[in-house]
């Protein structure tokens, strides 16, 4: 039982002292153990005596049930006796000069991962710019992405994923992940090509070989570039989005119907949703509507036509039963329809590569889902290198950003 105070406080190096309460402050006095030895940073020797006391000073050392715990500790000068250089006492977890020990900003950061900086300072009472310090020190974007390229090296075929989100408005960043392997690999500040392409040129030639195929949405943004860099790789277009933008061509006829007879068409969840996951209510509700516009009809068929063109498992098939649903969707007298069909005749290649590698998106579209919590838990932001770390830390296991260096022995 008498390490039960120093393990749970993880100051396993130090004697416990007096303990003093102090309204919503709990004091602990702590002496270093006679064991750990001192060693001159000059020359390493180990022969050291003491040149000044210090005083006992508070560090702040993290909070419990709304109670803030401080070590009361005191640092002594020391010198040494064999190149008579003086130098500062070393205490396990408190740099020099710091008002905070290593667990407490290693607690801050841990509880910051899942709420806003404004909630953690009002609990551990630490200012803003201190959290934001202590993130910038300790979740470094470019050290991750460097240990991961390094992690790439060990896989026998890579599978990149690309998708943007929205950092601020119509601001966006790039997330790179390996979707195989469900790894974040990198958030890059922006979708723009320089951002993209410094990341490529960091890749190893042999890692690039090994890259056979990329998830991306159905944009021509980063298109050429990867096709430039990697030219062995299949772009594949996650089938999320082809069926995405079905469903907004479907939304399209709707609401020009809406427009054009002054009524309503109260389906939209209806239409957005799979035929088979439709209750009997909802499948009277929306038959009732064709009947009145076949049109609608006509492009919700070829939106379960899509999705069934997806069960299919030989490429051969697929590509047929594709090519078949584009010409019949570019033969429609439907305005909707025939844009549709013209692209999926315009990425059909990206479309059937699916078949061929068997990847999505779905892990990328997984990581923007909890962004967007992080986000809205932080009430947004206005720096973008902020959020990016700000992401990293609540989307990564803590222990991979943290280095352990606890008060242990």
């Amino acid at each position: 039982m008498k390490n039960c105070i120093p393990n749970f406080l993880e100051i396993q190096g130090y004697k416990i002292g007096p303990v003093k309460e102090i309204e919503n402050q709990l004091i602990v006095r702590i002496e270093k153990k006679t064991s750990f030895k001192n060693i001159c940073p000059h020359c390493g020797s180990k022969k050291i005596s003491c040149h000044a006391k210090g005083k006992w000073r508070m560090k702040k050392h993290g909070h419990f049930q709304e109670k803030l715990i401080y070590l009361e500790v005191k640092r002594d000068r020391l010198i040494c006796l064999k190149c008579r250089e003086v130098f500062a006492e070393e205490l396990l977890g408190i740099k020099k000069y710091a008002r905070v020990s290593e667990n407490f900003i290693k607690q801050s950061l841990n509880y910051l991962a899942k709420n806003s900086f404004n909630e953690v300072g009002a609990t551990n009472k630490v200012g803003y710019q201190s959290l934001k310090n202590s993130l910038y020190n300790h979740v470094d974007p470019f050290q991750l992405m460097t240990e991961k390229i390094k992690w790439l090296e060990n896989l026998d075929e890579i599978y990149l994923g690309l998708d943007g989100q929205s950092f601020r408005g119509k601001d966006m960043v790039l997330t790179i992940t390996e979707v195989k392997e469900k790894e974040l690999l990198t958030i890059l500040p922006s979708e723009g090509q320089m951002d993209l392409r410094r990341f490529l040129e960091r890749l190893a030639p042999e890692i690039k070989a090994r890259v056979k195929g990329i998830a991306m949405d159905m944009t021509n943004k980063h298109y050429k570039l990867l096709a430039e860099k990697l030219p062995q790789a299949k772009i594949v277009i996650d089938h999320y989005h082809v069926i995405s933008c079905a469903i907004m061509h479907l939304q399209k006829v709707r609401t020009t119907l809406q427009s054009a007879r002054k009524m309503s068409i109260p389906i939209k969840k209806e239409l957005d949703k799979n035929c088979e996951d439709l209750t009997e209510i909802e499948k009277i509700k929306i038959k009732r509507y064709f009947k009145m516009f076949p049109e609608l009809l006509e492009v919700y068929t070829a939106k379960e036509d899509i999705r069934l063109l997806y069960r299919l498992t030989n490429p051969k098939e697929a590509k047929e039963k594709l090519e078949e649903l584009s010409g019949e969707m570019r033969g429609s007298i439907e305005p909707e329809l025939k844009e549709l069909g013209k692209t999926l005749l315009n990425w059909q290649e990206e479309i059937l590569n699916y078949f061929v590698c068997r990847i999505t998106n779905a892990y990328t579209e997984g990581l923007h889902t909890k962004c967007k919590l992080i986000k809205r838990k932080s009430f947004g932001f206005r720096n973008v290198e902020t959020y990016i770390r700000k992401l990293i830390l609540g989307l990564l296991p803590f222990a991979l950003l943290w280095g352990y260096t606890h008060f242990s022995t």
